[in-house]
Protein backbone atom coordinates (compact mmCIF):
# COMPACT_ATOMS: atom_id res chain seq x y z
CA UNK A 1 0.00 0.00 0.00
CA UNK A 2 2.89 2.36 0.70
CA UNK A 3 3.98 1.80 -2.88
CA UNK A 4 0.51 2.84 -4.08
CA UNK A 5 0.84 6.20 -2.32
CA UNK A 6 4.12 6.87 -4.07
CA UNK A 7 2.12 6.98 -7.28
CA UNK A 8 0.07 9.94 -8.46
CA UNK A 9 -3.60 10.06 -7.45
CA UNK A 10 -4.66 9.00 -10.94
CA UNK A 11 -2.33 5.99 -10.94
CA UNK A 12 -3.33 4.55 -7.56
CA UNK A 13 -5.31 1.32 -7.35
CA UNK A 14 -8.13 2.58 -5.11
CA UNK A 15 -9.94 -0.78 -4.73
CA UNK A 16 -6.66 -2.41 -3.70
CA UNK A 17 -5.98 0.33 -1.11
CA UNK A 18 -9.48 0.01 0.32
CA UNK A 19 -9.20 -3.78 0.49
CA UNK A 20 -5.86 -3.55 2.29
CA UNK A 21 -7.19 -1.00 4.79
CA UNK A 22 -10.18 -3.22 5.56
CA UNK A 23 -8.00 -6.30 6.01
CA UNK A 24 -5.48 -4.59 8.30
CA UNK A 25 -7.97 -2.62 10.42
CA UNK A 26 -7.64 -4.67 13.64
CA UNK A 27 -3.86 -4.73 13.44
CA UNK A 28 -3.73 -0.99 12.75
CA UNK A 29 -6.05 -0.05 15.60
CA UNK A 30 -4.08 -2.14 18.07
CA UNK A 31 -0.83 -0.58 16.92
CA UNK A 32 -2.14 2.99 17.04
CA UNK A 33 -3.80 2.64 20.45
CA UNK A 34 -0.99 0.78 22.20
CA UNK A 35 2.19 2.15 20.62
CA UNK A 36 1.73 5.96 20.77
CA UNK A 37 3.84 6.37 17.64
CA UNK A 38 4.62 9.91 16.40
CA UNK A 39 2.30 11.19 13.70
CA UNK A 40 5.19 11.33 11.22
CA UNK A 41 5.79 7.61 11.69
CA UNK A 42 2.10 6.78 11.41
CA UNK A 43 1.98 8.77 8.20
CA UNK A 44 4.84 6.69 6.82
CA UNK A 45 3.28 3.40 7.93
CA UNK A 46 -0.37 4.17 7.10
CA UNK A 47 -0.43 6.92 4.45
CA UNK A 48 -4.03 6.12 3.51
CA UNK A 49 -5.21 7.56 6.83
CA UNK A 50 -4.18 10.98 5.53
CA UNK A 51 -6.22 10.58 2.37
CA UNK A 52 -9.66 12.15 2.83
CA UNK A 53 -11.66 9.25 1.38
CA UNK A 54 -9.81 6.60 3.35
CA UNK A 55 -9.90 8.73 6.50
CA UNK A 56 -13.70 8.79 6.34
CA UNK A 57 -13.73 5.04 5.72
CA UNK A 58 -11.57 4.55 8.82
CA UNK A 59 -13.91 6.73 10.88
CA UNK A 60 -16.82 4.58 9.66
CA UNK A 61 -14.97 1.41 10.65
CA UNK A 62 -14.44 2.83 14.16
CA UNK A 63 -17.85 4.42 14.78
CA UNK A 64 -20.19 3.08 12.06
CA UNK A 65 -20.90 6.71 11.05
CA UNK A 66 -20.24 8.49 7.77
CA UNK A 67 -18.47 11.51 9.26
CA UNK A 68 -19.11 14.36 6.78
CA UNK A 69 -22.72 13.33 6.13
CA UNK A 70 -23.72 13.09 9.80
CA UNK A 71 -21.63 16.11 10.81
CA UNK A 72 -23.11 18.48 8.23
CA UNK A 73 -26.67 17.21 8.61
CA UNK A 74 -26.55 17.92 12.36
CA UNK A 75 -24.68 21.21 11.95
CA UNK A 76 -27.20 22.49 9.41
CA UNK A 77 -29.98 21.64 11.86
CA UNK A 78 -28.37 23.39 14.82
CA UNK A 79 -26.59 26.31 13.11
CA UNK A 80 -29.53 28.78 13.01
CA UNK A 81 -30.26 28.13 16.70
CA UNK A 82 -26.61 28.47 17.64
CA UNK A 83 -26.33 31.81 15.87
CA UNK A 84 -29.52 32.92 17.60
CA UNK A 85 -27.91 32.13 20.95
CA UNK A 86 -24.75 33.98 19.97
CA UNK A 87 -26.74 37.13 19.26
CA UNK A 88 -27.96 37.12 22.86
CA UNK A 89 -24.41 37.15 24.27
CA UNK A 90 -23.97 40.88 24.78
CA UNK A 91 -21.92 41.33 27.95
CA UNK A 92 -18.22 41.39 28.83
CA UNK A 93 -15.33 40.08 26.76
CA UNK A 94 -17.44 37.19 25.46
CA UNK A 95 -19.98 39.65 24.11
CA UNK A 96 -17.29 41.78 22.47
CA UNK A 97 -15.68 38.80 20.76
CA UNK A 98 -19.05 37.50 19.64
CA UNK A 99 -20.01 40.91 18.26
CA UNK A 100 -16.84 40.95 16.13
CA UNK A 101 -17.66 37.53 14.73
CA UNK A 102 -21.30 38.37 14.05
CA UNK A 103 -20.36 41.65 12.38
CA UNK A 104 -18.11 39.73 9.99
CA UNK A 105 -20.86 37.14 9.47
CA UNK A 106 -23.40 39.82 8.52
CA UNK A 107 -21.10 40.98 5.73
CA UNK A 108 -21.01 37.52 4.11
CA UNK A 109 -23.25 35.93 1.49
CA UNK A 110 -26.06 34.29 3.48
CA UNK A 111 -27.04 32.16 0.48
CA UNK A 112 -23.79 30.23 0.89
CA UNK A 113 -24.41 27.42 3.38
CA UNK A 114 -20.70 27.44 4.29
CA UNK A 115 -21.12 30.95 5.69
CA UNK A 116 -23.66 29.83 8.29
CA UNK A 117 -21.72 26.68 9.07
CA UNK A 118 -18.52 28.63 9.64
CA UNK A 119 -20.22 31.21 11.86
CA UNK A 120 -21.89 28.52 13.97
CA UNK A 121 -18.61 26.69 14.56
CA UNK A 122 -16.48 29.81 15.03
CA UNK A 123 -18.81 31.08 17.74
CA UNK A 124 -18.79 27.88 19.77
CA UNK A 125 -15.48 28.38 21.63
CA UNK A 126 -16.46 31.98 22.37
CA UNK A 127 -19.86 30.91 23.70
CA UNK A 128 -18.28 28.13 25.78
CA UNK A 129 -15.61 30.56 27.07
CA UNK A 130 -12.72 28.52 25.73
CA UNK A 131 -9.42 29.77 24.34
CA UNK A 132 -9.20 28.49 20.76
CA UNK A 133 -6.29 30.75 19.75
CA UNK A 134 -3.80 27.89 19.91
CA UNK A 135 -5.99 25.64 17.77
CA UNK A 136 -7.58 27.93 15.17
CA UNK A 137 -4.78 29.99 13.67
CA UNK A 138 -4.16 32.12 10.61
CA UNK A 139 -1.13 32.85 8.48
CA UNK A 140 -0.35 35.35 5.73
CA UNK A 141 1.71 33.01 3.60
CA UNK A 142 1.49 29.27 3.01
CA UNK A 143 5.25 28.99 3.51
CA UNK A 144 5.03 30.06 7.16
CA UNK A 145 6.09 27.38 9.63
CA UNK A 146 3.14 25.92 11.49
CA UNK A 147 4.22 25.01 15.01
CA UNK A 148 1.39 23.29 16.85
CA UNK A 149 0.58 19.92 18.36
CA UNK A 150 -2.87 20.10 16.77
CA UNK A 151 -4.31 23.02 14.81
CA UNK A 152 -6.12 24.38 11.79
CA UNK A 153 -4.04 27.12 10.16
CA UNK A 154 -5.89 29.23 7.60
CA UNK A 155 -4.00 31.10 4.90
CA UNK A 156 -5.83 34.44 4.81
CA UNK A 157 -3.28 36.83 3.33
CA UNK A 158 -3.65 40.26 4.92
CA UNK A 159 -7.24 39.70 6.02
CA UNK A 160 -8.19 40.39 9.65
CA UNK A 161 -10.01 37.32 10.97
CA UNK A 162 -12.23 37.28 14.10
CA UNK A 163 -11.77 34.18 16.31
CA UNK A 164 -9.10 32.83 13.95
CA UNK A 165 -11.80 31.35 11.72
CA UNK A 166 -12.03 32.81 8.19
CA UNK A 167 -15.11 32.75 5.98
CA UNK A 168 -13.06 32.77 2.76
CA UNK A 169 -9.57 31.34 3.32
CA UNK A 170 -7.18 30.76 0.45
CA UNK A 171 -6.55 27.33 1.95
CA UNK A 172 -6.55 25.67 5.37
CA UNK A 173 -3.76 23.45 6.70
CA UNK A 174 -4.44 20.60 9.11
CA UNK A 175 -1.41 20.54 11.42
CA UNK A 176 -0.40 17.70 13.73
CA UNK A 177 2.85 17.65 15.68
CA UNK A 178 4.28 20.64 13.79
CA UNK A 179 3.66 19.27 10.30
CA UNK A 180 0.96 19.85 7.71
CA UNK A 181 -0.77 16.51 7.16
CA UNK A 182 -3.77 17.58 5.05
CA UNK A 183 -4.97 20.68 3.20
CA UNK A 184 -8.45 21.95 2.35
CA UNK A 185 -10.00 25.01 0.77
CA UNK A 186 -12.89 25.37 3.22
CA UNK A 187 -12.40 25.81 6.95
CA UNK A 188 -15.35 23.58 7.88
CA UNK A 189 -14.11 20.74 5.65
CA UNK A 190 -10.65 21.01 7.23
CA UNK A 191 -12.26 20.78 10.67
CA UNK A 192 -14.09 17.59 9.66
CA UNK A 193 -10.77 16.10 8.55
CA UNK A 194 -9.11 17.14 11.81
CA UNK A 195 -11.87 15.51 13.84
CA UNK A 196 -11.57 12.35 11.77
CA UNK A 197 -7.82 12.27 12.37
CA UNK A 198 -8.33 12.64 16.12
CA UNK A 199 -10.36 9.42 16.05
CA UNK A 200 -8.23 7.58 13.48
CA UNK A 201 -4.96 8.37 15.28
CA UNK A 202 -6.42 8.04 18.80
CA UNK A 203 -5.48 11.60 19.77
CA UNK A 204 -6.75 13.57 22.76
CA UNK A 205 -8.79 16.74 22.44
CA UNK A 206 -6.82 19.95 23.10
CA UNK A 207 -7.33 20.78 26.77
CA UNK A 208 -8.12 24.46 26.21
CA UNK A 209 -10.74 23.66 23.58
CA UNK A 210 -12.04 20.31 24.78
CA UNK A 211 -15.68 21.37 25.12
CA UNK A 212 -15.73 22.45 21.47
CA UNK A 213 -14.68 18.99 20.31
CA UNK A 214 -16.93 17.25 22.83
CA UNK A 215 -19.85 19.25 21.40
CA UNK A 216 -19.05 17.82 17.97
CA UNK A 217 -18.71 14.31 19.40
CA UNK A 218 -21.74 14.21 21.67
CA UNK A 219 -24.23 16.73 20.27
CA UNK A 220 -23.56 16.68 16.52
CA UNK A 221 -22.43 13.07 16.07
CA UNK A 222 -24.15 11.58 19.12
CA UNK A 223 -21.08 9.56 20.05
CA UNK A 224 -21.33 9.68 23.83
CA UNK A 225 -18.91 6.84 24.75
CA UNK A 226 -21.50 5.75 27.34
CA UNK A 227 -20.71 8.77 29.48
CA UNK A 228 -23.16 9.40 32.30
CA UNK A 229 -23.45 13.14 31.82
CA UNK A 230 -21.99 16.12 30.01
CA UNK A 231 -20.00 18.80 31.78
CA UNK A 232 -22.44 21.52 32.97
CA UNK A 233 -21.77 24.16 30.29
CA UNK A 234 -22.21 21.63 27.50
CA UNK A 235 -25.37 20.23 29.04
CA UNK A 236 -26.75 23.76 29.33
CA UNK A 237 -25.98 24.48 25.68
CA UNK A 238 -27.51 21.19 24.59
CA UNK A 239 -30.68 22.01 26.53
CA UNK A 240 -30.84 25.48 24.96
CA UNK A 241 -30.73 23.94 21.48
CA UNK A 242 -33.74 21.69 22.06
Amino acid sequence: MIEEFRKTSAERDIPLIHQHMMRTFSLRREEIITSSLPVSELKDRWPALFNETQLYCEFHRITNLHLPHVFYAALDEYAPRLIGLYKKKKTGRVGENMDQLLLEYEQQDKNDICTTRTAALAGLPIYLKEDSSGIFKTCKDEMEFHEAALALVADVGEEDVPAGVPFSPRQVFVVLEDQVVMTHYRWTDALVCLFGLIYALHLSYPVKCSSFFEFIQVVLLKLDDERKQLRPKLQTLKNELV
